[in-house]
């Protein structure tokens, strides 16, 4: 079986991970785009043909220049899929999909939708009258286009009990947490000496939490290293003026995920995943940090109000704190600094949390319902997790 991705950005690692997957079933090859805003990663598997455009695409608060980027993307995805000629594509992003959809109407090929992050509009009704216009067309030609879609993957549960579960039937959905490939974690050593630190690692936005997290940390005593670029190099950028003249705040810059993940990881004692809870795709979100976290058997901290907190709770691998409350991260770092009884209930929930966390099975699911829907004779075998 012939795959080819086609997707908004450059390969990230959950990316990364899909495509070493679906080389299990056959050839692969990428196409991507590098646009400012995501410009983060570059391609992990040399053996897989990247065709990588420098294409952007407008804000979706500029409808019309982002129906012309959008227009311009298509025309490329549909030249390169002409050249591709795959059995199966594996697509994320709704301007990709709109690329992806007549190369399946033409010639019959699989695709396979996965979702990773929910756009706000499909989750709150805008007030504005031309922007809840564009709303509902958006809406209806999602609609129009998931219909010829042949698996949905969905990184968050909540994706489908919130939105996709009025018009998918459960069939057509599987949900695949976003748990790390192992490989890059097999050189990870636990920190266990120096000053408690906190991680943020990953590519920086939301900045008023990321403010927060600098502010209590001094207050606290803690030190903070944020790994990563920002989401927009002015985020980024203005992140490092606040910290201008702070010395327990550290910047590692980009990074290599399979080279120096495991390093990043090995220099907290917790990790940082608290972001803005009043938006609303950020409340049903589940981030990789949750897994990552769990697999490096470091507390994690989450916003109240959100899934992830939800899950944090309830499988006891760190603590919720409101997400524009310094005081409350404050108390948080503290109690993770100087109370034992908490940080033992921690480790021990840590070392158990990977059978809540599903890491065995994942992949295994994934590559058994692509092979359903793809009808391809051969289910590859996906090593277990170690």
């Amino acid at each position: 079986m012939r795959t080819t991705f086609v997707l908004l950005h450059v390969p990230n690692p959950r990316m990364n991970k899909r495509i070493g997957l679906m080389k299990k079933f056959g050839d692969c090859s990428v196409l991507s785009f590098r646009r400012k805003i995501y410009d983060l990663w570059e391609p992990e598997h040399k053996d897989v043909p990247h065709k990588i455009l420098s294409l952007d695409l407008p804000s979706a608060d500029k409808p019309l220049e982002r129906a012309l980027g959008s227009l311009r993307m298509r025309r490329q995805i549909a030249r390169e899929l002409k050249t591709t000629n795959p059995d199966c594509v594996y697509t994320a992003g709704l301007d990709a999909l709109m690329g992806v959809i007549p190369y399946k109407r033409g010639c019959g090929a699989k695709v396979v939708y996965e979702v990773a992050d929910l756009r706000n509009l499909h989750l709150a009704t805008a007030r504005n009258p031309l922007k809840r216009f564009v709303q509902r067309a958006v809406s209806r030609l999602e609609r129009r286009l998931l219909s010829d879609v042949d698996l949905i993957v969905v990184t968050s549960k909540k994706y489908y009990d919130d939105y996709y579960a009025r018009f998918i039937d459960p069939d057509k959905v599987i949900f695949v947490p976003n748990v790390p490939d192992p490989a890059p974690f097999r050189a990870y050593r636990k920190k266990n000496s120096g000053s408690f630190t906190v991680g943020y690692i990953g590519g920086i936005r939301y900045l008023e939490q990321m403010k927060m997290l600098v502010d209590a940390a001094e207050r606290a005593g803690a030190r903070v290293f944020f790994a990563g670029g920002g989401e927009t190099q002015e985020c980024y950028e203005e992140l490092v003026r606040y910290c201008d003249g702070k010395s327990h705040v550290e910047f590692t810059g980009t990074y290599s995920y399979e080279s120096d993940v495991a390093d990043l990881y090995g220099r907290a004692d917790c990790i940082y995943s608290v972001y803005d809870a009043s938006i609303p795709n950020v409340r049903i979100a589940l981030p990789n940090k949750l897994y990552e976290s769990i697999l490096c058997e470091l507390p994690i901290l989450a916003a109240k109000g959100t899934y992830l907190s939800e899950l944090v709770e309830e499988w006891g691998v760190g603590l919720s704190v409101d997400c524009e409350s310094v005081d409350e991260l404050e108390c948080a770092l503290r109690r993770l600094m100087d109370d034992a009884s908490l940080n033992q209930a921690l480790g021990a929930a840590l070392k158990k949390a990977i059978e809540y966390a599903d890491f065995n099975s994942v992949d295994d699911a994934l590559a058994q319902k692509i092979a359903a829907v793809t009808a391809c004779s051969a289910t590859p075998s996906v090593a277990e997790f170690v």
